[in-house]
């Protein structure tokens, strides 16, 4: 049987021993585990950070890795506004060319001859068309703000 007062030693993963308590508890002071180096297993998650292969990530290696990581942000960000913008460009279109061909609907009815129809889409026509005048109307005002908020004529993204 070990007696408490009996070191014995331990190795650590850069090579260097260490005495350790009966427990197995390494007994080192603060300055040696600052100047040993951390190392990272063979198998870490954080592998792709250590851009130079030698186990250990540097500050400058988690600095460039942040760079990297918000520099792809922001550009999935600009890809997701962009394509924001396209569906509200499409809505906005497709309401318009709604409101366009509206009367065309009207008319179209009364030619085939049914006339109930006509006259059911003639009274909504007032009711869809402020409603699709205020869509649109919206949607020219917000390209309009926000190429005045921008300063340079051109809308965000």
């Amino acid at each position: 049987m070990k007696k408490l007062w009996q070191r014995q030693t331990k190795e650590t993963n850069t090579g260097r021993k260490y005495p350790t308590n009966a427990f197995g508890v390494e007994l080192r002071t603060m300055a040696d585990k600052k100047q040993e180096a951390k190392m990272m297993q063979a198998d870490s998650i954080y592998a792709h950070l250590d851009a130079d292969g030698d186990g250990v990530i540097t500050d400058e290696e988690m600095a460039r890795a942040k760079e990297i990581a918000e520099f792809e942000h922001k550009k999935k960000m600009q890809e997701n506004e962009d394509a924001k913008e396209d569906q509200i460009r499409q809505m906005a279109w497709f309401a318009l060319w709604g409101m366009l061909l509206y009367p065309v609907l009207i008319l179209v009815t009364s030619i085939f001859g049914i006339e109930n129809a006509a006259a059911t889409i003639g009274d909504i026509a007032p009711t869809y068309f402020v409603a699709i005048a205020g869509l649109v109307a919206a949607f020219f005002g917000a390209q309009a703000y926000s190429k005045s908020k921008n300063g340079n004529g051109k809308a965000d993204g």
